[in-house]
């Protein structure tokens, strides 16, 4: 079984004892976070929920848009490599949003953003790398495909990603306004959050594409 190396952050996976207390501020922003994030890299927030601790049996989180491309290549299609772009992709979009809390809640409590206890984020971000590996090793024709999720800077790569997001002074009035709303209401459906994001830039998705092609033809030139 092929491994993904997760560097530098996987100390956050162990055990450290009793969770950190955090206010209902810190929370609100931590799930504010996913949004901002998620919303960046175009997938649907379908809701969002703020609870109060040690009350509501359902605790807060943000539910938003599948990656439906990996849906489908678990449905054993007969030509995997097509889908294989997709799946990736949006399985990188997947661990952003997911680092997206921890980055928001530090920004709010004003410390580093390895001091943040992710506890779940962190592990579903590192599972979700996983379980895209693991789903490609059952496919023959999935030897040659883009293995960027593989590399040993990919999981630090993606939370400086999701902390670029955060940390934009652009996105800033954003990140209040989902924090604050989910603050007064308590919870926020797919349409208020579209509201309160309207202007916000989005990932540019093919300029992503033209300069992993340059500096892929780079790399060519270079072995040349």
């Amino acid at each position: 079984m092929s491994k993904v190396r997760i560097p530098n952050i996987e100390h956050l996976l162990r055990p450290r004892g009793a969770p950190q207390q955090v206010s209902r501020e810190a929370v609100a922003y931590h799930e504010a976070g996913h949004v901002l994030v998620c919303y960046h890299y175009s997938r649907d927030v379908l809701h969002a929920k703020l609870t109060e601790p040690n009350v509501d049996a359902e605790p807060s989180h943000v539910h938003f848009e599948p990656n439906h491309a990996l849906a489908s290549l678990m449905q054993r299609p007969g030509n995997p490599g097509r889908l294989w772009p997709e799946a990736l992709e949006q399985t990188l979009s997947t661990v952003r949003i997911l680092l997206g809390g921890p980055a928001a809640q530090a920004l709010y409590q004003g410390v580093a953003f390895n001091q943040i206890d992710g506890g779940y984020d962190y592990q579903l971000a590192v599972r979700s790398l996983l379980s895209l590996e693991r789903l490609r090793l059952e496919y023959e024709e999935l030897a040659d495909v883009d293995l960027s999720h593989r590399n040993a800077s990919t999981l630090d790569g993606l939370a400086a990603d999701a902390n670029r997001v955060i940390q934009s002074m652009d996105n800033q009035l954003y990140l209040d306004r989902i924090a604050l709303r989910l603050l007064v209401k308590g919870s926020l459906c797919g349409e208020e959050i579209n509201d309160l994001l309207e202007g916000m830039k989005r990932h540019d998705r093919l300029r992503d594409v033209h300069r992993k092609l340059v500096l892929r033809q780079r790399a060519v030139r270079d072995e040349h």
